[in-house]
């Protein structure tokens, strides 16, 4: 697909900086979280030797991975009122170790790209 002066362009469309940019997977709809103020948590390892950073922002808990360019994000978990940081933590290894065991149908509350 080429855009404006024959440029190549993304498959996905941004119309305006205000506007967040929206991937869709087979499931469910992913949009890139605002992290410039979050916390950072640490790393999270599941059994299949897989491991990605956690992020915490007043809603969420992003997880995926740094390098050279900055944080990729591979996806979140929402969090519910009333539930703690490690309530949430633990709903998130759960997710992604049903998910990287069972696949993506089997996850109940993790949101996250076909990058993954």
């Amino acid at each position: 697909m080429r855009g404006p002066r024959g440029r190549a362009r993304w498959p996905f469309h941004r119309p305006s900086q205000t506007t967040p940019l929206i991937m869709t997977t087979t499931h469910t709809q992913w949009s890139i979280s605002n992290i410039a103020h979050a916390s950072y948590i640490g790393f999270l390892e599941i059994e299949s030797g897989e491991y990605f950073e956690v992020m915490e922002t007043d809603t969420r808990l992003v997880f995926g991975g740094s390098c050279n360019s900055g944080f990729l994000q591979s996806g979140y978990i929402l969090r519910e009122d009333g539930e703690t940081l490690a309530e949430t933590l633990q709903e998130l290894h759960a997710d992604l170790e049903t998910y990287y065991r069972d696949g993506a149908q089997y996850v109940s509350r993790i949101v996250c790209n076909d990058r993954m």
